[in-house]
């Protein structure tokens, strides 16, 4: 199973972790494991109308982008494991539109990983996130919260 993955089609998280864990980690060498997911909402910092949201990527980029940032990750906290999704295209409330999991010897090397990965996807990451309303207007995001 891929430690790092784009996904168009709806994510059940904690599926997701299980497979790779059961596939991927030797939990008799890991003695931690942190978990983000986050889900599409309704809100931003302005509006508390979107009905939906569309994320564009570019393979070329986003990809190699995405497996960079698993590697430096796992070599700054000294991870044993790292698994990356995100979904694509088009999303709808309540979506599952990330997920982030870390495994290591020590809980801290997961909790700082975790908080690093998120943070260099929300901001850094090549993915062009446009929301619609329901007033049926949609704007680009051009800032991540």
């Amino acid at each position: 199973m891929k430690s790092v993955m784009l996904l168009s089609e709806k994510i059940d998280p904690y599926k997701l972790i299980k497979e790779y864990e059961l596939n991927n980690c030797d939990l008799s060498l890991s003695g931690a494991q942190n978990i983000f997911i986050g889900y599409m909402r309704r809100t931003n910092n302005t509006r508390n109308d979107i009905v939906s949201m569309n994320l564009e990527f570019y393979p070329e980029m986003t990809e190699p982008y995405l497996k960079s940032l698993k590697v430096n990750a796992k070599k700054k906290y000294k991870l044993d494991n790292v698994l990356i999704a995100h979904r694509i295209g088009e999303v709808q409330i309540k979506d599952c539109l990330v997920v982030i999991a870390c495994w290591a010897k020590h809980r801290n090397r997961c909790l700082d990983a975790v908080r690093y990965i998120l943070e260099d996807l929300k901001h850094n990451a090549p993915l062009w996130k446009k929301e619609f309303y329901e007033d049926e207007t949609s704007e680009w995001v051009e800032k991540n919260t």
